[in-house]
């Protein structure tokens, strides 16, 4: 009797293995794309655009008022610094010199009047023949001459000065990059509102000025080398390097859902093509960090899950053999338990960013902690090794399917899976 009930035990375990298998074997495996983990360079960018202009720009107007009555250079030539640029009408400007100097010299003869009696009043005076009263007025006139003179000769000065304005000179060297009015035209002179005749620029030192986000100009620091490309040069990228950041903040469409501030950023170029123009677009990428000899993976093979569940599979399998930890270690380490023991419904569960690895034919989440990143890699400071074997896709897999423990089929370069058949699209 003893026998046929051992039979029968063993019969039943060996039944409850065969259904447990064939259960296991229903299980559908998740098809899935991976990569091996290996060392790479990341290099983090701000990418940005603006306007190419020169680094010393002047803009010339006319500080007196008259008509253009020559114009010596034309749009585009190169000036040195002094050469003439144009002639303002100077007729009103040289009559009013011309009775400026006329006042200076009737005040000036005054004054040597005025110092004559002034001497022979004090002579007078010494030997009690005028009044001190008498004397006081001379020296007043010779004081009041004297103040009529200093007049005089500032007022020829100004007549000189706004006469030498008449002519405009180049302030620097450079080229002609833009002229605002011709010939013949009337430039108003005001020193409260220029009147831009021409703009010179030096076309040696150009530089380009971008607008930098609010959220990634915290990231770019004086000195970051940039590449730079420039529409009108196409498939070529030159150098430069952040030289300026602004402090004070552009801000468009301030006060509704579209507001976007913006923080100005000048990166000086350090290769100038000849083709180059003022006024050209350009796009920059400027290098705000970069790290070697690090960990990284594809962008697209890191994901969110609750820490809860990522919590509770951790503990129900070892690191990497996704076997069943001890019940000894799960009752050491309590508070663990405590917090993966359930949904807490009066607080928002906290999202963790792992990476998939596979082990087997099985997928594991990972946590990991996140540095910088680049266009298509992030580096990963920690939670995955070199050689690790990660999922990259596919989107549906790493969004909602792939839970630790879930079995996968790795698919191969050519979109088979391992049986040959073709991978079904998600």
């Amino acid at each position: 009797m003893k026998k046929w009930i051992i039979i029968g035990v063993v019969i039943l375990v060996v039944g409850a293995v065969v259904v447990l298998n064939v259960l296991q074997k229903k299980e559908k495996a998740i098809q899935v794309q991976t990569t091996k983990v290996k060392l790479a360079t990341i290099e983090s960018k701000v990418s940005a655009s603006g306007t190419i202009l020169p680094v010393i720009q002047v803009d010339i107007s006319a500080n007196v008022a008259g008509e253009i009555t020559k114009m010596y250079i034309k749009e585009g030539e190169f000036v040195e610094e002094g050469q003439v640029l144009a002639q303002l009408d100077k007729v009103r400007y040289e009559a009013e010199l011309d009775r400026a100097k006329s006042v200076y010299n009737s005040r000036k003869s005054s004054l040597e009047l005025t110092k004559k009696e002034l001497k022979r009043s004090k002579a007078l005076y010494k030997a009690k023949n005028i009044s001190e009263s008498q004397l006081d007025q001379v020296v007043a006139n010779y004081e009041i001459g004297t103040n009529n003179l200093e007049q005089a000769k500032a007022s020829l000065d100004q007549a000189k000065d706004n006469l030498n304005k008449t002519t405009i000179f180049a302030p620097i060297s450079g080229t002609v990059i833009a002229l605002r009015k011709e010939q013949g035209e009337i430039a108003m002179g005001s020193t409260f509102q220029a009147d831009i005749i021409m703009s010179i620029g030096d076309l040696t030192q150009m530089e380009v000025e971008v607008d930098v986000n609010e959220n990634d100009v915290v990231e770019v620091s004086l000195g970051d080398s940039v590449d730079i490309e420039i529409d009108a040069i196409p498939d070529t990228s030159f150098k430069g390097v952040v030289t300026e950041i602004a402090h004070s903040a552009s801000t468009s469409g301030a006060g509704t859902q579209e507001s976007v501030t913006n923080y100005n950023v000048v990166v000086s170029m350090l290769e100038i093509p000849k083709e180059l123009r003022p006024g050209m677009s350009a796009a920059v990428e400027i290098l705000t960090e970069k790290h070697e000899n690090v960990i990284g993976v594809p962008i697209q093979s890191i994901t969110v899950r609750p820490e809860n569940e990522v919590n509770i599979k951790t503990l129900k399998r070892d690191n990497r053999s996704g076997k069943k930890a001890d019940k000894k270690s799960m009752k050491g380490d309590s508070s663990k338990v405590e917090e993966t023991s359930g949904y807490n419904m009066y607080k928002k569960e906290k999202m963790l960013e792992v990476a998939f690895v596979v082990i087997g034919d099985t997928a594991k989440a990972v946590p990991i902690e996140i540095g910088i990143a680049s266009e298509d890699l992030f580096e990963i400071k920690s939670g995955l090794s070199v050689g690790d074997e990660i999922v990259t896709g596919s989107h549906a897999a790493l969004s909602r399917e792939l839970q630790t423990g879930k079995l996968v089929e790795k698919d191969s370069a050519d979109g088979k899976n391992k049986h040959g058949k073709r991978k079904e699209r998600r």
